[in-house]
């Protein structure tokens, strides 16, 4: 807790990881299942944990992650259940990937690249979760489509979460662009 009291410094630092939080709890509890793969959502909310990740660096990500599970498990009444244990398998899952893969690459791997692979192993930790719990027996067959399936929403929510982040570099630091990546 030490390292993130550090990168959260002054007044507007905590303010501003607040809101992330806030964003996170708020998307993820409106986030509704996709119609053609059940128990799958798009996971919008992890727009809030790459801009952390990016923004405040991995402890502070890990932090965002645990705060909105359990913040969204106490506000839907399903903190201790299976829906609950499977988001934060899945969002530990990604994190520790992209926090590796991050660490790994010396920051040279791209928003869009890292989310699409948090995206992939958030769903590979909810099946293993699923498997180890004897939840969901042998379905294999439903794996490839649950990797398809994170690839493309952590695709989609790296791209959204690189234009937030190079608007909030113009907003915050008078028209100076973020680097493509």
């Amino acid at each position: 807790m030490r390292s993130l009291n550090k990168q959260l410094r002054g007044t507007q630092d905590m303010l501003r990881f607040a809101l992330l939080v806030t964003v996170a709890i708020v998307i993820n509890y409106f986030d509704p299942p996709l119609p053609f793969l059940p128990g799958a959502k798009l996971g919008l909310s992890q727009v809030s944990t790459m801009l952390c990740l990016e923004i405040y660096g991995s402890w502070a990500a890990a932090v965002l992650v645990v705060l909105r599970v359990i913040a969204t498990g106490l506000l839907k009444g399903n903190l201790m259940s299976i829906t609950s244990l499977l988001s934060l398998a899945g969002s530990l899952g990604a994190i520790a990937a992209m926090i590796t893969l991050r660490a790994l690459s010396k920051k040279r791997i791209g928003v869009p690249t890292l989310s699409t692979i948090g995206g992939v192993c958030n769903n590979i930790s909810q099946y293993l979760l699923l498997l180890i719990t004897n939840t969901v027996g042998t379905l294999w067959y439903y794996l490839p489509a649950l990797v398809v399936a994170g690839g493309a929403a952590g695709y989609l929510v790296g791209a959204v979460s690189l234009a937030v982040l190079s608007r909030l570099s113009r907003a915050l630091h008078g028209g100076a662009t973020m680097e493509r990546r």
